[in-house]
């Protein structure tokens, strides 16, 4: 089994297509947020300006657009100084494949020739699974020459929300080469894929992988806060092969193309190279982006973490990861497309909530099993009738997406992180910045004394911005003591560029084991600046 520092990195991915910390609302990081309101918002004149600037949120690496997601369901919910303000999401991605995974989610979550749960489950199908559907496979391709079109052409559902003019024209080409690769046409042998990476991570050991999965499991993942909602089987499932999401009686077949991507390698004779293969998380699991923490609105939603036989040590979760992941994601597009909070109806049932929105009767409305037909009856007036009500709620929810995404934009960015640092077009612009595991790198102060001055994540910020960085949490091919180690540098790293800590580890700088298991400290959240230092 792999054991060096090198290989244990590896396992959880040189090309990140999936985060190790859940969906929240990004913009309740931001000062303004946690105060409520806005120190300087004091009159009529000064929300008026306040207004018209927009949010300027960077997503460094995270892998996917989870925090996309959460940030625009939650928008009208925002104190009035802050949900007026237009919000730029510049999301970056170094990896190119990455960056085009992204731009196909958001199409398919804003897709809205699909019913709400058939989204639902095609959105998590294409962001989890290793292998998909064959019809599924037949949907990427088609969204892939939508998106070949969008990046020429600038019309498609992505036009006028997704802002590409910050890529460079030869980034647009790689884009379109990403995009194209997705054709059904090109081979991509996951299943061969798959087995080179695992039988890299478990070398002699492999034939006992099952054994090594129960134990990360049990004395890893398991002991954090939530993620008993994972249920064993599925994870053992997903560490061998690769299918995290499953509903019904499907069958995954087709290779996912989506996760296909190059990396660096070094070839026998021949030096350095770029290898495409599979090259993501192979340990911690997608699950943890939107399967393992969710908003409680009501008490129904509480009970997704029901567990039965507590303190018996036979414990039992009710429901499952696979379950919450739906019910995140349903409630996200439920909201941008009703401008209401989704809240469930039943206990026990995550689609009781959607009534109306997706033309199904609620509760209050029940429609009889058996109905008696009258001869007199005019079917096609009743078809008719149905059909203009149909058009009515379809026109009613696209206004409401509209509106939902009325000064939204997506900026994608690629390259190296540092030189975002040192452009003068980004100085000083962001108000909330969220930093992945795979760029806290970034912070580790440099030797070089100019680069010091020129490229640090401060020259980007806002006076009062907020930092998110992902801690190690969910790192589960580290152990206790360096997953504890990893923070305390984090916060080292974070004072050497005087981001002041908003948590506290019961006032001692190194976290405990136990703070490790917490949920809420998958995101260590920091704060610069005066007004940062005052909100604190």
């Amino acid at each position: 089994m792999a054991r060096t520092n090198s290989a244990l990195m590896m396992s959880m991915g040189t090309v990140n297509m999936w985060g190790f910390s859940p969906a929240y609302d990004v913009c309740s990081g931001l000062s303004e947020w946690n105060k409520g309101k806005s120190s300087w918002v004091n009159s009529d004149d000064d929300e008026q300006k306040v207004s018209n600037q927009p949010i300027n949120v960077l997503l460094a690496g995270p892998g996917d657009v989870r925090h996309v997601l959460a940030t625009i369901s939650c928008r009208r919910r925002w104190e009035p100084a802050m949900k007026h303000r237009p919000v730029h999401i510049y999301i970056f991605e170094k990896a190119i494949e990455t960056l085009s995974r992204d731009l196909l989610l958001v199409q398919v979550a804003f897709d809205a020739n699909l019913p709400l749960r058939q989204r639902c489950n095609l959105f998590l199908e294409i962001f989890g699974n290793s292998r998909v559907q064959e019809r599924t496979s037949v949907y990427i391709e088609e969204q892939a020459k939508l998106l070949i079109d969008f990046v020429y052409n600038d019309r498609g559902s992505l036009a006028g929300l997704v802002d590409l003019s910050h890529l460079k024209m030869r980034t647009h080409d790689d884009l379109i080469d990403s995009f194209r690769s997705w054709f059904q046409s090109v081979k991509f042998n996951v299943d061969t894929l798959l087995d080179h990476r695992l039988r890299h991570y478990y070398e002699v050991r492999y034939d006992y992988r099952d054994n090594l999965i129960d134990w990360d499991y049990t004395m890893k993942l398991k002991k954090i806060e939530n993620a008993s909602v994972i249920h064993i089987r599925q994870y053992r499932d997903w560490r061998n092969t690769g299918v995290a999401f499953e509903f019904g009686d499907q069958t995954y077949t087709v290779p996912n193309r989506t996760m296909a991507a190059y990396t660096e390698a070094k070839k026998k004779h021949h030096g350095s190279v770029l290898c495409r293969g599979l090259w993501t998380d192979i340990i911690v699991s997608p699950y943890i982006s939107f399967g393992v923490h969710c908003e409680k609105p009501n008490r129904f939603v509480e009970q997704l973490f029901e567990i039965h036989n507590k303190g018996t040590g036979v414990e039992q979760n009710r429901h499952n990861t696979v379950e919450v992941a739906v019910y995140n994601v349903l409630s996200y597009l439920y909201e941008i497309e009703t401008g209401k909070r989704y809240q469930m109806g039943k206990e026990h049932d995550i689609f009781s909530g959607i009534g109306d929105a997706e033309g199904t009767p609620s509760d209050d409305k029940l429609v009889p099993r058996f109905e008696e037909l009258n001869e007199d009856t005019d079917q096609s007036k009743i078809t008719e009738k149905e059909l203009r009500k149909q058009h009515v709620a379809a026109q009613g929810c696209a206004e409401t997406i509209k509106e939902t995404l009325q000064g939204v934009k997506i900026i994608p960015l690629t390259g190296n992180v540092e030189d975002l640092f040192s452009k003068k077009r980004y100085t000083g612009l962001f108000d909330y910045a969220f930093i992945s595991s795979q760029q806290c790198h970034t912070l580790q102060p440099s030797e070089d004394v100019k680069q010091q001055t020129t490229a640090t994540i401060t020259n980007i910020l806002k006076d009062g911005a907020a930092v998110d960085v992902e801690s190690s949490v969910f790192m589960l091919p580290l152990t206790e003591e360096q997953r504890a180690l990893y923070v305390t540098k984090l916060q080292e790293w974070a004072a050497h560029h005087a981001l002041q800590p908003t948590f506290d580890f019961h006032d001692k700088n190194e976290p405990s084991h136990e703070d490790m298991t917490k949920i809420n400290n998958a995101v260590l959240r920091f704060s610069y600046g005066a007004k940062g230092a005052s909100a604190v």
